[in-house]
């Protein structure tokens, strides 16, 4: 009977730690995206997204919970008198539209992101413009 008792623990003990290390193997939705974010970063920039606009990097913020899409703007584009009111007003609603009619960042919004898109002066190194938009933006 004492030989029945050893496997039956050292069954135990293997439950036990598969157990203990599927658990520790889960990542939460923030620190996934935090991965995600950086993975995308790695593979795919810097991309070229126009002629003028370069994609250097994303990343995952905590507060408000979200992602910054941290992008140059060099050439002809890389002219603070080109922000005029009316050029950025339409530049903004592009982006907006953008991100309502993106079906890929659903899980996000669903879950109320904020996006970010911070545009940096590739000839001054300056934010060139900054414009963020919330669930009260794209919801409706």
């Amino acid at each position: 009977m004492k030989k029945l008792i050893c496997p039956i623990r050292f069954i135990g003990l293997i439950s036990l730690f598969g157990l203990i290390s599927l658990s520790s193997c889960t990542e939460s939705f923030e620190d996934r995206c935090r991965r995600e974010a950086r993975e995308y970063t790695e593979r795919q920039c810097p991309r070229l997204v126009d002629k003028c606009i370069v994609m250097d990097s994303m990343t995952y913020e905590d507060e408000p919970q979200g992602f910054t899409y941290h992008q140059t703007v060099q050439g002809e584009l890389d002219d603070k008198e080109l922000l005029t009111p009316d050029a950025l007003s339409a530049f903004q609603e592009e982006l907006l539209n953008r991100i309502r009619k993106d079906i890929s960042l659903r899980r996000y919004k669903d879950r109320g992101f904020t996006f970010t898109y911070r545009y940096t002066s590739a000839s001054t190194g300056d934010i060139f413009t900054e414009v963020s938009f919330g669930p009260e933006d794209y919801t409706n």
